[in-house]
């Protein structure tokens, strides 16, 4: 049932913010980037503080109207729901505040696979911040995301289906 106010809320800021497509910013500012940083950083440590909604929505249309910044959901995180819906809409949407983020932070840096890696690596930490809070929160695909991190192989994991999915 948490997940509704939420789901709620993003739904609304994508509807306002497809109305204002047609006047997209030009210049974002350096407190924006800084702010984008902050809050994807801030979700991924903490994400479920009291004040987390309101940031979500400001990430959700910052991004959606950002002309130097794009990120690139991962679909197999979809499947979440399935398992658990409690926590999934929250780490859906961390993988993307995530590669924002790390996109602001590495402006250099290109790469797709690696951009996702990045993404992928915020939702782990925010899913472990969950899992210190609530123990019975599991995902077998981020328990084995998280295998893969630990190994080091996220990144080669992501480039291997990213090839596989280019052919």
């Amino acid at each position: 049932m948490a997940r509704s106010p939420l789901a709620l809320a993003l739904a609304v800021v994508l509807a306002l913010c497809s109305a204002s497509a047609a006047k997209p910013r030009n210049v974002a500012s350096c407190d924006e980037f800084s702010r984008v940083v902050t809050y994807a950083h801030s979700l991924e440590q903490n994400p479920l503080a009291k004040d987390n909604l309101q940031m979500r929505m400001w990430l959700t249309e910052w991004i959606v109207n950002s002309p130097s910044i794009a990120v690139v959901p991962y679909n197999e995180l979809d499947s979440l729901d399935a398992v658990n819906d409690t926590y999934s809409q929250q780490l859906r949407m961390q993988a993307m505040y995530s590669q924002a983020a790390f996109q602001l932070e590495h402006p250099n840096v290109k790469d797709a696979a690696t951009i996702r890696a990045a993404g992928l690596a915020g939702t782990l930490r925010a899913y472990r911040s969950i899992q210190r809070f609530d123990p019975s929160a599991k995902y077998p695909l981020l328990d084995d995301l998280a295998s893969l991190e630990r190994k080091g192989k996220l990144q080669k994991y992501l480039e291997h289906r990213n090839k596989c999915f280019d052919d």
